[in-house]
């Protein structure tokens, strides 16, 4: 079998600089993984706030708090982007901060709840806020037939690395008896130099096609607030894109409790130490599998049915994952129920977290017009960071009723967002976007 024929990326042009993209999906990995999925959140619980009546809300609003700012941030900070061509000195200025930030979470101490909480909400903004500059690029990489095929590649690529680093930690974990809490600082600082490295073939090689459209002293602020305002005039116009974007921050909240409690639910049943390492690992390779979906059949499937395929996924994971934590809490002896269940909802919820997040992607640059992808990407940031502050509900649900009454609240969050995505009108909304390109200066009002 020829490299070529597997290879999904093959015929494509601009090979370098696709690479150059996909290198910091893989760079901004060690971010996603190490800090806010599997470490970090339980080295905030047990060695800085040291309460367990109250760590999982305080980590709850710790994350949810720097995600608001991105929600505040992210509209305004898409449309400079847009007029001025600066999305590639946005995204290297903000992954360059977060690699700096992430090091520095190494210098927390036991209780040190304020510096913790300084460090984080300011890293975690800026590795969120870049994800919404990384995906603006898509549409100037490839072309639209090809959206799903380079951001489920570009996300492979990213669990590959996400592999990697598990292996990394675990052996790490290993070899210098790190196993404990307390002894996880040397991994921060070692996932911000992971996020340095990796970012350098973006800093040098990636180019920005797009054109700055003013250059008028004092008016940046101004011209951004002018953009957004066109924007919400045009919402009836791009009403699929409104559409899909609401249903985002459903789902996305979904997404986000996953990311934030993953290792916190494992460790609640029983998971320790270097297991813990593996659970998160099958949730990883899973998440390979998954990306893999959209990057070979999401183009020739479509966007919508492939989106409601992996929701209906998700949605029968969380039921079965709630009904596994009721039988749990209502055993006599938790111990005494068998785990491998857990083992099933950890590869069902990789491959959906992994296929869900390219799909997605994909999805909303397919109904993006290509002149400004800036802008749009930002209001995509804005409603999926603002989806991780609708886990509160999760967090509250948990600490005060238990586990399974929080699986139930992510099944409902889930739930409104398939409902809402089967009104997204795929075609309709594409024909908004190429009416937009065609003629930037009229709205786009393409015929239902």
């Amino acid at each position: 079998m020829k490299f070529s024929s597997v290879y999904p990326l093959h015929g494509m042009p601009r090979q370098g600089q696709l690479w150059a993209w996909i290198s910091f999906d893989v760079a901004n990995q060690s971010f996603t993984l190490i800090i806010n999925t599997l470490l970090f959140s339980i080295f905030f619980q047990e060695i800085v706030v040291r309460d367990s009546a109250r760590d999982d809300v305080l980590w709850n609003l710790t994350y949810a708090a720097s995600m608001l700012l991105v929600v505040i941030a992210s509209p305004i900070a898409g449309a400079i982007a847009d007029e001025r061509a600066w999305k590639k000195q946005c995204l290297i200025g903000t992954g360059l901060a977060c690699a700096a930030l992430t090091c520095a979470l190494g210098l927390i101490g036991p209780g040190q709840i304020w510096l913790a909480v300084l460090l984080y909400i300011p890293a975690n903004f800026m590795f969120s806020i870049g994800e919404n500059f990384l995906a603006s690029f898509l549409p100037e990489l490839t072309a639209r037939e090809h959206f799903g095929r380079v951001s489920g590649f570009s996300w492979a690529c990213a669990y590959f690395a996400a592999l990697l680093l598990l292996v990394l930690t675990a052996g790490g974990m290993l070899a210098f008896d790190l196993a404990s809490p307390g002894e996880w600082r040397p991994f921060f600082v070692f996932a911000g130099l992971w996020f340095f490295g990796l970012a350098l073939p973006t800093v040098l090689f990636l180019r920005e096609r797009a054109v700055a459209r003013s250059a008028v002293p004092g008016s940046l602020f101004a011209a951004g607030f002018r953009r957004l305002a066109a924007s919400a005039r045009e919402t009836t116009h791009f009403r699929d894109m409104a559409t899909l974007l609401v249903a985002s921050l459903f789902y996305g909240a979904g997404m986000s409790v996953i990311i934030m409690f993953a290792s916190i639910l494992a460790k609640e049943f029983g998971f320790v130490e270097v297991q813990l390492v593996l659970f998160v690992a099958v949730i990883t390779v899973s998440g390979i599998a998954g990306t893999l979906i959209p990057a070979l059949f999401q183009d020739r499937l479509g966007h919508k049915r492939m989106t409601l395929l992996l929701l209906v996924v998700w949605l029968g994971t969380t039921a079965a994952f709630a009904v596994f934590a009721h039988m749990r809490e209502c055993a006599a002896d938790p111990s005494t129920v068998s785990a491998w269940p857990l083992w099933v909802f950890g590869n069902l919820i990789g491959f959906g977290l992994g296929a869900l997040g390219s799909a997605n992607r994909a999805f909303v640059g397919y109904l993006t017009p290509a002149n400004r992808t800036a802008e749009f990407f930002g209001l995509w940031g804005l409603v999926f960071k603002f989806a991780a502050v609708l886990t509160i509900p999760f967090g509250f649900a948990k600490d005060a009723w238990g586990t399974t009454s929080a699986l139930w609240v992510l099944f409902a969050f889930l739930l409104i967002g398939f409902m809402l995505t089967l009104f997204v009108d795929e075609r309709r909304g594409l024909a908004a976007a190429k009416a937009t390109e065609q003629n930037p200066t009229v709205l786009a009002n393409p015929p239902d």
